[in-house]
């Protein structure tokens, strides 16, 4: 009887979604790089950077809880196929403008699609983060999850890849059309896929769809806040992109210009990085999701912040690379059992929302962390090793603190959870794929 990765492997709708993502994290990884060099290069400014960065963050926060409540209500791959195109059409008319202004546009008009990037990701993320329950059973989900994520960084090493090549050129409409391209091929292919419809949609699908917007996002905070674990998990999630997203983002790349070594060298550090998130796809693979070693998962990511707090100080380009490597292992490892662990307790009709508060938590400081990082930057503050250093030991430390808390300690003991571990077994003996 085949396996049930066997049947993952061989299930074209699956495959669709996972050709998908791979284009749209291959357009995203050279977007953020190419972007990221072209307001140093504009610019010349480290805060100018913080503050494109920013903006690109601020309508996250304001349109995540809407982007969330129309995941549950609308249909998930129209959400994901419209925001695709915009992505598209957004960059192509802004190569317009480079084209019209030799390449030398004003702060504003980078800001502008900043924004307009930021705010696109608002619907898109809550749709792509509760769309895989849609597309295969809950028995499977870590299975899935694993695949997805490997083959999301997969795109997130050939990303920067590609984003270095195409900094050889030193044409930055070229490298902005081309990246419109992935995303436009990213939309048509997703728009082939089918998704499912849940058992558990249907006891709630006439309230859901007679209950306005705003209600809808109340009642899905109200079902967070009823549920420690999850709740312990978004808070988690505020702090350490707090930490970790300025500093890395903004003190990265200032650390290498600092070093004089080129952008294709920050492109292969970003590369590094995506190398290590997908051996830490296949080590979830490995050891089934971390299915009864949850308790790792604090030690794991302590020791992601002091990958980080010792970056500034190698002052060889692999050694570096080395760190950025183990920094992306520990970002899967931790990442994938956590989200895998929220797909199975949430019931699917709150998945969506749930989603959108974890989005939320994870960019709610982010904004405050460019902002404060590009400041200490720029006003001599502190030095980007000193800010890598520093932010790398807090993060550490907050990992270490969740072994203090009961919820974190006995979280798989959650009744959802463990059927799921004991094989998604229902009352009749059947699993998942017995009835496919």
């Amino acid at each position: 009887m085949p396996s049930v990765l066997y049947r993952l492997e061989r299930d074209r709708n699956f495959l669709r979604l996972l050709i998908s993502i791979f284009i749209s994290v291959l357009g995203d990884g050279a977007y953020f790089i190419v972007l990221g060099w072209f307001v140093l290069n504009v610019t010349g400014s480290e805060f100018a950077l913080g503050t494109t960065l920013t903006f690109a963050s601020i309508p996250r926060i304001v349109f995540m809880l809407i982007g969330g409540a129309m995941a549950d209500r609308f249909d998930r791959k129209r959400i994901l196929v419209l925001s695709l195109i915009s992505r598209a059409v957004f960059l192509a008319a802004f190569v317009t403008l480079l084209i019209f202004m030799h390449g030398k546009p004003s702060l504003w008009m980078i800001d502008v699609i900043a924004v307009l990037f930021g705010t696109i990701d608002a619907f898109f993320y809550p749709a792509y983060n509760s769309m895989i329950p849609s597309v295969v059973p809950k028995n499977v989900l870590d299975r899935a999850n694993s695949l997805v994520q490997t083959v999301q960084q997969i795109s997130t090493v050939l990303g920067p890849l590609l984003a270095a090549g195409l900094l050889w050129f030193h044409t930055f409409s070229v490298m902005f059309i081309v990246i419109a391209g992935l995303f436009a091929l990213s939309s048509t292919m997703l728009s082939f896929l089918r998704l499912h419809q849940e058992e558990d949609d249907t006891g709630n699908a006439e309230a859901e769809a007679s209950a306005s917007m705003w209600r809808s996002i109340e009642e899905g905070i109200r079902f967070v806040m009823t549920v420690r674990i999850l709740l312990m998990v978004m808070v988690v999630a505020l702090g350490i992109n707090l930490l970790f997203m300025g500093p890395i983002n903004i003190g990265i790349p200032i650390l290498v210009k600092s070093h004089g070594w080129s952008g294709s060298i920050y492109g292969t550090y970003e590369s590094g990085f995506g190398i290590g998130t997908v051996i830490g796809g296949v080590l979830v693979a490995i050891m089934r999701g971390f299915r009864g070693k949850f308790l790792w998962l604090g030690w794991l990511g302590a020791l992601m912040g002091l990958a980080m707090a010792a970056i500034g100080f190698v002052p060889f380009v692999w050694g570096g690379i080395g760190l950025m490597g183990i920094m992306g292992i520990m970002v899967s490892v931790v990442n994938i059992p956590l989200i895998t662990y929220i797909q199975t307790i949430v019931p699917s009709d709150k998945l969506g929302r749930t989603m959108s508060l974890l989005t939320l938590m994870s960019v709610g400081l982010v904004p405050v962390s460019y902002t404060a990082s590009s400041f200490l930057l720029q006003q001599k503050v502190m030095s980007d090793r000193s800010l890598l250093f520093w932010c790398g030991l807090a993060m550490a430390a907050l990992f270490f603190a969740l072994y203090f808390f009961k919820e974190f300690r006995v979280m798989e003991s959650n009744p959802m959870w463990r059927k799921k571990v004991n094989g998604g077994v229902n009352e009749h003996g059947e699993g998942a794929f017995d009835r496919i």
